[in-house]
């Protein structure tokens, strides 16, 4: 009998285990916002380009900026906040993207007010 009670709990335990490391896989793939390989996950392009290459960090945001593009590591703000933010360091925004949801055109005009 106890060798019974022993072997239930070991397949049981075994059984545990086999179900966390498949919900540790599924949790990977559920849908997360878009970071770029770069660690890009805000973008934006300049209405002009700059003059040299820049680094700025604004509200815990890293951006790395080069000619007429932008790159920002991910943040907690609204886009629209996140652009008005680089706007105000860099001149107007063309086009701005937050992992794959891009500003219209009222959120860009908002963005560069």
């Amino acid at each position: 009998m106890i060798r019974f009670v022993t072997a239930a709990r070991r397949a049981r335990g075994a059984m545990t285990l086999s179900t966390l490391a498949l919900a540790s896989t599924l949790a990977g793939l559920a849908p997360a916002p878009a970071i770029a390989a770069d660690g890009a996950f805000y973008r934006a392009e300049l209405a002009s380009p700059l003059a040299a290459p820049r680094r700025e960090i604004l509200n815990g945001v890293i951006w790395t900026c080069a000619e007429s593009s932008c790159t920002g590591t991910k943040g907690g703000s609204r886009a629209e906040l996140e652009c008005a933010r680089l706007a105000q360091k860099v001149g107007p925004i063309a086009a701005f993207t937050k992992g794959d949801d891009m500003l219209d055109q009222t959120g860009l005009m908002r963005c560069n007010s």
